[in-house]
């Protein structure tokens, strides 16, 4: 079944960013995708097969960080490249969905460009840093900036996945191992520090449009009391999955949930 899958570059200024854009839908969702040892390219088949409930539906727009990144950068920055790709792609206003990381990045965009986001759905997110994230953050530098690469995998799919819950694997057709990018051990240290510089706690009552707030009740990155809190200052109530840990949203019951706001 054709997705329409289409892979590019957008330029601006002195900068650079990947994305692809698939979907059978009209309806554009502006994907944000969470922190990450791979890079966006080689991976499109394997997001296709995670989040084809949505692409079933919706036309899916993914952008991936900017290349090369700045010296220093947070992610209110990250969240004003993702915008600027979206407009560059062509998009005035879309649904969007920020993952983790992304979720933070969701925020700003939807803060500082109100008038982009139709909806916005904020999966095992937070809106501070909190004890929790700060260890895990500080543990992953690490381990990264000591070249372990495989290390580093190691440790953050033991904090995606709690005991008892199994990890989607990925067709190994669905990974272009020729095309596959991956982060310097510096690039994702500086990445990964970035989640520390989230601060939208006192901007949230600025968020006018539809918002759903959703956690696993075993998250380990975040601890779903982070979803409760910024579900709190958003004025809704999170939903928790109490088995799924910080990788729920690539489970069926979560998706669910969340296709049925965004169509709604």
């Amino acid at each position: 079944m054709s997705y329409d899958v289409k892979e590019g570059v957008i330029t601006i200024g002195d900068h650079s960013m990947d994305y692809a854009v698939f979907g059978k839908g009209s309806r554009p969702l502006l994907l944000i995708r969470g922190l990450n040892i791979r890079r966006l390219r080689g991976t499109v088949k394997s997001l296709i097969r995670r989040y084809r409930i949505y692409a079933d539906s919706f036309r899916i727009y993914v952008i991936d960080r900017r290349e090369p990144l700045p010296e220093s950068f947070d992610c209110r920055m990250l969240a004003e490249d993702v915008y600027d790709g979206a407009r560059a792609l062509g998009l005035e206003r879309a649904l969007v969905m920020g993952n983790s990381q992304g979720g933070m990045i969701a925020q700003y965009l939807t803060l500082d460009h109100p008038e982009f986001t139709e909806k916005l759905v904020l999966n095992v997110t937070t809106s501070t840093p909190n004890p929790v994230l700060t260890k895990n953050v500080e543990e992953w530098v690490r381990v990264a900036l000591t070249g372990d690469m495989a290390a580093l995998t190691d440790s953050m799919m033991d904090m995606l996945y709690p005991p008892g819950v199994e990890p989607g694997q990925a067709d190994p057709d669905e990974v272009d191992m020729d095309r596959l990018k991956t982060h310097t051990p510096e690039e994702f240290a500086a990445l990964a520090r970035a989640c520390l510089t989230v601060n939208t706690r006192d901007r949230l009552g600025e968020i006018k449009c539809p918002v759903l707030v959703l956690a696993g009740g075993r998250d380990a990155v975040m601890s779903p009391e982070a979803s409760v809190e910024l579900a709190e200052g958003l004025g809704t109530e999170a939903v928790i999955f109490g088995r799924l840990g910080h990788a729920a949203y690539e489970e069926a019951e979560y998706q669910e949930k969340v296709k049925e706001f965004l169509e709604a």
